[in-house]
């Protein structure tokens, strides 16, 4: 009875003190130096940049950061993949890191991302006499910009693009020692013509929340692949999410591509018997868990 009452006591002094004073206190709690967000999401295809990286299949993917309150980031994500449009891959595991903050309504986010596929490599490729070793990991430079609820985005990769060459993924005319050969079915005149290092992509966003808990979003960029024919892809999306409670969430999506030849009837690399449109048009669906 003794504890009821000084509870009772307590709340009553809280409620007889100036919301002022309240206001004061709770600003005055320091915020924490670090934080960990952290989510997990279940898509049921996993699209990057208009591309499917799992082959038109769902994917299970994991991220994780730490934020520190000075506006430095560093974090872990990973996604299934398919060895049939990235030879040898079945995991995708990504390291960044960099820097971000706010300016009244305006934001800005500069970074790095380390695309790491443990175990895959170029000479996993079924394609005999195009396989030459060449690891597909990729270091890519990223910054942007943000106006409350829009953002745009442009990143270059440091290294060759995800393993491509001529080696792996000839123009007509341009595998080294077979001027014959090239390295994609849908479009013989396409494919790397030299060092795809300097790769770079440029995009815009945006997400904003027409009711309680509802977002709508869209996006639109184009990726440019140096020193190739028929390889660059300008990339769409639009969907809507929905919020739960205990950072549950659903969304509906629709992702497009201009679908260049390049990427029409894209033969797999595990073993060559079969073929898939690696860009076409498609939607997909997401659930996710924030923590």
């Amino acid at each position: 009875m003794r504890k009821s009452l000084l509870l009772a006591g307590l709340l009553s002094m809280g409620a007889a003190m100036p919301a002022t004073v309240m206001a004061e206190e709770a600003a005055a709690a320091p915020a924490p130096d670090w934080t960990f967000p952290a989510s997990i999401s279940f898509v049921s295809d996993y699209i990057f940049r208009g591309q499917s990286q799992t082959w038109g299949r769902p994917a299970a993917q994991f991220a994780i950061e730490a934020d520190h309150k000075s506006g430095f980031y560093a974090g872990f994500a990973a996604s299934n993949v398919s060895d049939e449009w990235l030879p040898g891959a079945n995991l995708e595991t990504d390291f960044f890191a960099g820097y971000r903050g706010t300016i009244s309504d305006f934001g800005f986010d500069v970074g790095g991302i380390y695309y790491y596929y443990p175990g895959a490599n170029w000479d996993e490729s079924q394609f005999v006499g195009m396989n030459r070793s060449n690891s597909l990991n990729t270091l890519e430079l990223y910054a942007s910009l943000s106006y409350k609820w829009l953002s745009v985005k442009a990143g270059r990769a440091m290294n060759e693009y995800f393993g491509w060459s001529t080696n792996n993924s000839p123009a007509l005319g341009h595998f080294p020692g077979d001027p014959t050969l090239f390295g994609f079915n849908g479009d013989a005149k396409a494919g790397v013509t030299g060092n795809t290092n300097g790769s770079y992509f440029y995009e815009a966003n945006a997400a904003y929340e027409v009711f309680p808990t509802w977002t709508l979003s869209g996006q639109i960029g184009h990726q440019v692949v140096s020193d190739a024919k028929g390889l660059d892809i300008t990339y769409y999306k639009a969907g809507v999410t929905k919020g739960f409670g205990n950072g549950w969430s659903v969304g509906a999506f629709y992702s497009g591509t201009n679908e260049p030849d390049a990427y029409k009837d894209f033969i797999t690399l595990r073993n060559g018997n079969g073929k898939s449109d690696v860009a076409r048009d498609t939607g997909f669906l997401t659930i996710s868990k924030s923590f």
